[in-house]
């Protein structure tokens, strides 16, 4: 009953970060004294790398540096101040520096704050940013270091067995620089950014991965972002 109640606490409080980001966003589009402050509304599309501590009983994965590659696609949206960013579907699967294979599944919520335009209130054709939110993270192992059957293992099969999948809850938090190519009534922009992980919940669905814990994540990545202003 106690982990049922924290997984539905750690939920809410995905859902209650979901919705202040969105309204913050709706709180800086409302139109000023100035005048209608711009609306950002499109897509982004992102390829990095992320890296994971990786602490175990189980030998073969034990102390290793997890190393992953991928990309993800998603939602952008907001004010030359305030943006927010909704990744709907990550897919990042692991080099061959690591036994087995294994695979990650990301979504996120974050925001992006840019504290030049906040300052100053001037248009800037590269400028820094700053970044956070929650990610929902599912990670998913492969290989034949869990033996399921004592002594004996089959690697007769076409591809490595599925052996456990970790679900995590991680607060991120980092910083970017984003380049525009274009911004008018259209926007296209580049960015680069990374950020930093500190898990807020695991629950491994195998007992085999129950003393596992993924942590120190940093993800690295490059992007474009573009959609109508």
């Amino acid at each position: 009953m106690t982990v049922r109640i924290q997984e539905n606490q750690l939920k809410a409080l995905f859902f209650i970060i979901l919705f202040i980001v969105l309204g913050i966003q709706a709180l800086m589009a409302q139109p000023s004294q100035r005048g209608h402050a711009p609306v950002y509304r499109g897509f982004f599309t992102s390829f990095g790398t992320r890296a994971v501590n990786v602490s175990s009983d189980i030998a073969k994965i034990d102390g290793t540096n997890l190393m992953e590659t991928g990309g993800q696609v998603g939602l952008i949206f907001g004010t030359r101040i305030v943006r927010s960013k909704i990744g709907l579907l990550g897919y990042y699967s692991s080099t061959g520096s690591t036994a087995g294979t294994t695979d990650l599944y990301a979504s996120n919520v974050s925001a992006n704050i840019y504290p030049l335009s906040m300052l100053s209130g001037r248009r800037f054709l590269i400028e820094p940013y700053l970044t956070g939110g929650v990610a929902y993270d599912r990670f998913k192992f492969f290989g034949y270091y869990v033996n399921r059957e004592p002594g004996v293992v089959n690697y007769s099969r076409g591809e490595a067995p599925f052996l456990g999948k970790i679900k995590q809850i991680n607060a991120m938090a980092g910083a970017g620089i984003e380049v525009k190519l274009r911004d008018d009534y259209s926007f296209i922009h580049l960015f680069s950014e990374v950020r930093f992980g500190r898990n807020l919940s695991a629950k491994a669905t195998d007992v085999a991965f129950e003393r596992t814990s993924l942590k120190d994540q940093m993800h690295v990545a490059v992007g474009i972002s573009f959609g109508a202003r």
